[in-house]
């Protein structure tokens, strides 16, 4: 739809031989580009954008506490903490935008893409951001530490010698 619409204007401003309608057409395309191109950037657009970065991290706790993959709890309990302060802040930011912009995208909206409130929801999401990075990264580090605790057993079963002809009986781990 976008894309028909640009060609429509640039095809319509080049077939007429009028300055003035051609700079007119000109001028229409680059404010519809301007204001699409802009629409993420709109602190509704922002929000939404946020909410589902807030969930997609959640899951990924979830994932984790699933998987039994962080054994330090004061590193679970940090996580929860910094996510439920993300939490918060989100639905302070989400409050002020339905009460500045209402549900619907607004011409006024465009008049904060720089403001404040975008600078907040911006900050909020980095947070999330951070949150997310710190999950992976400490799975990744726990997986490390089973992946090495499985190999020193793979070792130490070869080097006894209780390797029985391609049948392996390897002790179990309790998490």
């Amino acid at each position: 739809m976008a894309s028909s619409l640009s060609a429509t204007l640039l095809a319509l401003g080049s077939c007429v031989a009028n300055n003035i309608v051609q700079y007119t057409v000109l001028s229409l395309f680059a404010l519809y580009s301007t204001l699409h191109v802009s629409r993420p950037l709109l602190p509704s657009a922002r929000i939404d954008s946020l909410e589902r970065l807030i969930t997609e991290t959640a899951d990924l706790l979830e994932t984790a506490r699933e998987e039994r993959v962080f054994f330090s709890r004061d590193f679970n309990f940090n996580i929860q903490l910094r996510l439920s302060q993300a939490l918060e802040t989100k639905s302070t930011l989400r409050s002020r935008v339905l009460l500045q912009f209402g549900l619907n995208h607004s011409a006024q909206e465009y008049l904060y893409v720089w403001g404040n409130l975008s600078r907040s929801i911006q900050q909020c999401a980095r947070d999330v951001k951070d949150i997310k990075v710190t999950i992976l990264a400490e799975m990744e580090h726990e997986r490390r530490l089973l992946y090495r605790e499985d190999i020193s057993d793979r070792m130490t079963i070869l080097a006894s010698g209780s390797y029985v002809s391609g049948e392996q009986s390897l002790p179990q781990r309790h998490r």
